[in-house]
């Protein structure tokens, strides 16, 4: 079992180097054996876990909003989010902390789903969190976790068109 773990760690972290080459130091944190890769107001925290006895869940989790107002209004807006997203759900931690989260197989894992699951994931929380801020309070995650975000955001690369002189 613990075999398919640090295997699922090696090929996440080798996945991510690939994912974000050059910029990989600047752009993922390393903690234990986790990883946070922030996008915009997000940070998604990967981690590999046991599941059953021949495989792992590769888990990517977003903190969306801590210290809302937890009511039937916030819980009614974030079960009809759930029901329409196409992969993922929001979550609400033992503290009220809001997450959005998505977890795959590990043992088969391939480096598109995991960027996808990556960027599925960032971008939920990175655009719910102020709609839900507005419907209930709270701190966004780069408000809440200030620490976590010293870590400077990756910024896509913008291609410049120049004309060919004739």
């Amino acid at each position: 079992m613990a075999n398919i773990v640090a295997a699922t760690q090696k090929k996440v972290k080798s996945f991510l180097k690939q994912i974000h080459g050059k910029n990989y130091a600047n752009t993922v944190q390393e903690i234990n054996d986790s990883f946070v890769i922030r996008r915009g107001s997000a940070a998604v925290h990967v981690s590999v876990k046991p599941w059953g006895k021949d495989d792992c869940l590769v888990t990517a989790l977003a903190y969306v909003v801590q210290n809302a107002k937890v009511g039937p209004k916030l819980l009614s807006y974030l079960m009809r989010r759930n029901a329409n997203e196409q992969i993922g759900a929001y979550g609400l931690l033992f503290d009220d902390t809001i997450v959005f989260s998505h977890s795959i197989a590990g043992a088969q894992l391939d480096m598109n789903e995991l960027r996808i699951t990556i960027g599925t994931v960032a971008y939920v929380a990175d655009e719910s969190d102020d709609e839900i801020r507005k419907l209930a309070g709270g701190l966004r995650a780069v408000d809440a976790n200030a620490g976590l975000f010293d870590i400077p955001v990756e910024e896509p690369a913008v291609k410049t068109r120049t004309k060919k002189p004739k």
